[in-house]
């Protein structure tokens, strides 16, 4: 906004003007000088003359009574100010005159504070530009304005609300607020999605509003609205959709689109779904932009996605060929789209891999393996397996081998190894699909695929857990199965036949399923709770003569506690480890202890409670057992929980108490912080014990640890341990964390205040595999932590 100049006229009065007026107007500079100043120039014109005349002169002007005395030869001369309303003020000398004329009306300081204003939003409308549009940008704008007419409009980002009315008027408010936030949000000409998605959402509100008024648009708002709605970032998902819209409007407004905003403008509405309208604006733009060499590669490169993307194949073959005749510099990729079109049809199958060949020839030693796999997989999605695999060969021997047109494969390429390396690469990938394509390409060609590499793509599938891909997997996992079946049924009947009898296997061609086979089958029935599959599954793996493992046996026991045959779990694992001859593990344990009845049963029965307190107590003493098992990385965490919580539901105290001291020293446990607070609160769910009325309790639990680790902390400097200042190093609060679980513990058997204390110890000690031997606490200390 320009500073508003007040307009300040200076007057003198029609005496001292009648006065000058009989001097000689030597200059009218003199006007602003002293009477001294007059009266040496009036000097100076006297002595030119002589003294005769001089004499003469005097004597005339006394007659005519015109000769005044010395004192009125001096000029006197008044200045006068004017302001806005018309009234004069006197002024007293030259040095106020100086001052009225740099300061009207005695505004300076406020016409000042007003410029810095003024450059104060100039800076800041500098800044939003620049980190809009950047600093070229920037630039542009700043050209546009110092050549632009003084009557034209200067340009603005924000729209002038005066033009509209009531709730149109609100819109444009809100819109403009938007602008406004974004100027102040933008980083670097990148805005985040929710920005990018608030000023959409303002700008189509006001579309209507904007539609009755286009002229009141400025063209930087368009721009500034292009900038950030057709940005191609991943903050912008959108894009095209708005791009659609936004053209639309700008040219209903009138807006010319620059030659890449067309462009632009025709792919947005070819992806909005408006397929014809993009096709016929990119005809109508043959002659304009097909022919300038700025625009020419990707104008023409834009028709040829469209026509592959609709199917025409001839309109996008002579595209392609324009496009490779033309002298401009061009990516030989372009023709990637028209190789997919081509490879989606039989018919035209073999015209896709000819223009794949003139891809290849035109990339040269540039082709890259991300070439190779794009092509491979337009292929292999249209089940054209056998040009897939003519590429992938090409690939592999660096183009020194070439399949087309042959009949023969050497062996090394038709080798289960050679398949196998596509195959691992397209599981890897995740085109599931494509490697389930190579594999009935192996069968056809008479290739046996290896059982590892066909378990790696049975895995992905139920990874994967849709229901195409689990049908997939276990039709192909069965398939070997029954392959696996029909090879244990050839080799009895070949122990009755002469030796020169030889039986072949037939069927499909799969492989023979092996342990990772059924184990992946158990593991996702298991995970999906389909337990009559896992009877079926193994029975079967009874009689596959495959020795099994603990992973499989784990998936067949929790898949029987899920079934609700916890009571049968115990039994099931002894025979089955017995007769396999399979050590168990931690999952094994862990299942164990989950189909305990105080943790299967909401209540305990009270005629059981005794007996179940006798199998935990065993089912500890087989951990125990177990130890070099699971001692020797330390006894997985969970583990431990479920242990110390069963003796816990049992209020066995007695057994708690050497549990828990048994895990610490045997098994190596280290209680973390949850464990703690939940043996020491007496609930397994923290979270419902705070929600309840339960909360203070926690809270109490809570500060009593804090004090004991800092009565601990004070007695560990005071005993030199620690210096002081230093916190508890975190091996030692751990430690010390421990400590605090037994001395809660123990002081809960001491509450019980029975008199053969020692003789119960020494009972529960040995039913729990202790031989017979209470452990140490190893306390250092003796304090209450009841």
């Amino acid at each position: 906004m320009p500073p508003r100049s007040l307009r300040v006229d200076y007057f003198i009065c029609r005496s001292c003007l009648a006065s000058l007026r009989k001097r000689t107007p030597t200059a009218q500079w003199a006007l602003r000088h002293s009477s001294q100043a007059t009266q040496s120039l009036s000097s100076e014109a006297s002595s030119r003359r002589t003294r005769e005349q001089e004499n003469e002169r005097q004597k005339t002007l006394e007659t005519l009574g015109l000769l005044k005395g010395k004192k009125d030869a001096a000029v006197t001369v008044h200045y006068f100010e004017q302001g806005e309303g018309g009234k004069l003020r006197h002024l007293r000398d030259e040095g106020e005159l100086g001052r009225s004329l740099g300061d009207p009306d005695g505004q300076a300081e406020t016409r000042m504070k007003e410029l810095e204003q003024e450059l104060e939003e100039a800076t800041q409308f500098t800044k939003i530009v620049e980190d809009l549009w950047g600093k070229q940008g920037a630039e542009k704008l700043r050209k546009r304005v110092t050549t632009q007419d003084d009557a034209l409009p200067k340009p603005s980002l924000l729209l002038p609300e005066e033009d509209w009315t009531g709730q149109d008027r609100t819109r444009i408010a809100q819109l403009n607020n938007m602008i406004r936030t974004i100027g102040r949000k933008a980083r670097g000409g990148v805005l985040p999605l929710k920005r990018i998605n608030s000023l959409w959402k303002y700008y189509y509100a006001a579309r209507i509003a904007l539609s009755k008024n286009w002229e009141s648009v400025h063209a930087d708002v368009w721009d500034l609205l292009w900038q950030i709605l057709a940005a191609d970032h991943p903050n912008n998902p959108n894009r095209m959709s708005h791009t659609h819209a936004l053209a639309k409007d700008m040219q209903s407004a009138g807006v010319t689109l620059r030659d890449d905003q067309q462009l632009l403008a025709i792919e947005a509405t070819f992806v909005s779904g408006f397929q014809e309208d993009a096709i016929t604006a990119h005809k109508k733009l043959v002659t304009t932009l097909g022919a300038k060499s700025e625009t020419f590669v990707e104008f023409w490169q834009l028709g040829l996605r469209m026509y592959c993307l609709a199917g025409d194949i001839s309109r996008a073959e002579r595209v392609a060929d324009i496009l490779l005749e033309s002298p401009h510099e061009k990516d030989p990729r372009f023709l990637l789209p028209f190789v997919r079109v081509c490879a989606e049809k039989p018919a035209t199958v073999e015209k896709g891999f000819e223009v794949y060949q003139r891809l290849r020839s035109a990339l040269g030693d540039e082709i890259t393996i991300e070439d190779y796999d794009q092509v491979i997989s337009y292929f292999l999605a249209s089940n054209q397996a056998e040009y897939a695999f003519y590429v992938f060969v090409e690939m592999m021997t660096s183009n020194t081998v070439d399949l087309h047109g042959t009949h023969r494969v050497p062996p090394s390429v038709a080798s289960p190894f050679f398949y196998g390396k596509w195959l691992k690469r397209l599981i890897g990938a995740g085109d599931l699909q494509g490697a389930y394509n190579v594999l009935l390409h192996m069968k056809s060609r008479g290739v046996m695929p290896q059982a590892i590499v066909v378990n790696g793509l049975i895995g992905a599938w139920l990874r994967s857990g849709t229901a195409d891909n689990i049908k997939n997997a276990e039709d192909v996992a069965w398939a070997m199965i029954n392959a696996r079946m029909q090879f244990l049924s050839i080799r009895k009947d070949m122990r009755n036949l002469a030796t020169y009898v030889r039986l072949r296997q037939y069927g499909e061609g799969w492989p023979r399923a092996n342990l990772e086979t059924f184990s992946l089958l158990a593991e996702n029935y298991k995970e999906r709770g389909i337990h009559p599959k896992m009877e079926e599954l193994w029975r079967t793996f009874g009689n596959a003569e495959i020795a099994p493992n603990s992973f499989i046996l784990n998936q067949l026991l929790f898949s029987c506690l899920h079934n609700g045959q916890g009571k049968h779990i115990a039994a099931l694992t002894h025979d089955l480890t017995t007769q396999y001859q399979v050590e168990p593990d931690s999952w094994t344990f862990m299942v164990l202890w989950q189909a305990l009845a105080v943790n299967r049963l909401v209540q305990m029965p009270p005629g059981q409670l005794d007996a179940e307190v006798s199998r935990t107590r065993s089912l500890f003493a087989q951990t125990v057992r177990s130890a070099h098992l699971l001692a020797p990385n330390g006894i997985d965490v969970q583990l431990a929980r479920f242990i110390l919580h069963s003796f816990r539901k049992l209020d066995d105290k007695f057994g708690l108490l050497l549990a828990y001291r048994a895990l610490r020293q045997i098994f190596k446990f280290q209680p973390p912080d949850a464990v703690v607070f939940e043996l020491r609160v007496g609930s397994v769910d923290l979270e419902r014990v705070a929600k309840g009325k339960g909360g203070l309790r926690l809270m109490h639990a809570g500060k009593q640890i804090e004090d004991y680790l800092k009565r601990r902390h004070d007695e560990l400097i005071a005993a030199g341990q620690l210096n002081a200042g230093d916190d508890l190093p975190e091996d030692i609060k751990r430690e010390e964390l421990g400590n605090f679980v037994d001395i809660f513990l123990q002081g809960q058997v001491e509450l019980l205040e029975d008199k053969n204390m020692e003789q119960t110890l020494e009972q529960a000690a040995t039913e729990m595999g202790l031989n017979g031997e209470v452990p140490n606490g190893e306390i250092p200390h003796q304090s209450s932590a009841t």
